[in-house]
């Protein structure tokens, strides 16, 4: 009760909103399906392309993104293996349904003048490789099946990381979890690792950690769409 049951957007921040939705629907063939105004978020750009049935890429434009620049091996990692900072996203793998679709959109890749290696077979994917726009690193994978834990899941890595027998247990595992419908109270803001709010949004950050749930969601709640719907021809 109360898991996850699936990613509902990935948001990625641009600094060219035009550039990537250019290569993710003309390039790649998704389609957008939203582009207003961020939610609170004075002269902020949300974009989103469907993704399936119940995911979405989004990708996020705010002012002062165009003066923060991306640092190789910091931000960015260049490569599929490149390295980048703790927290930031190494690579972006997006499923395809087949090997023989993954071998037509690595045509219409290439046929819009991108270099992409791959497929290659990963045994539990076969994937392919292509630099997107902005320094972003994107995989194309199949599956093939389920994973079989006790092929994936390496002793020699497990003690590498320091993971105990009980603790792989846990994490394969997971203990349940009893639900008491919204009534845990909120911890003080400083107890685990929080949001960082720097320059003008300091003093924001800092009021929004003494807010309640309900003024939250008074201040943030925008359920109605940025268009009016449009009515049906008589």
């Amino acid at each position: 009760m109360g898991l996850p049951n699936g990613v509902h957007h990935l948001a990625i921040a641009t600094r060219d909103m035009k550039a990537q939705l250019t290569f993710f629907t003309q390039v790649v063939g998704m389609e957008l399906e939203a582009l207003y105004w961020m939610h609170g978020v004075e002269n902020t750009v949300h974009a989103f392309l469907r993704l399936g049935d119940t995911c979405s890429l989004s990708f996020v434009q705010a002012p002062d993104m165009a003066s923060i620049e991306p640092v190789m091996g910091v931000s960015h990692p260049g490569f599929s293996a490149g390295s980048v900072a703790p927290g930031a996203m190494q690579h972006l793998a997006l499923s395809v349904p087949s090997e023989v679709e993954l071998l037509a959109l690595r045509d219409r890749l290439r046929s819009h003048g991108y270099w992409v290696a791959g497929p290659v077979n990963h045994n539990l994917c076969k994937s392919m490789y292509v630099q997107a726009p902005e320094g972003l690193v994107l995989e194309f994978a199949t599956e093939e099946g389920a994973i079989d834990t006790e092929q994936w899941i390496d002793p020699a890595v497990v003690a590498f990381c320091g993971i105990s027998p009980s603790e792989l247990e846990g994490f394969m595992r997971p203990p349940p979890f009893q639900s008491q419908g919204g009534k845990v109270s909120q911890p003080p803001p400083n107890t685990r690792p929080n949001f960082v709010f720097t320059g003008e949004w300091a003093p924001r950050g800092e009021a929004f950690f003494q807010l309640t749930d309900a003024q939250i969601a008074a201040a943030l709640d925008s359920p109605t769409p940025p268009v009016p719907k449009r009515r049906p021809a008589p």
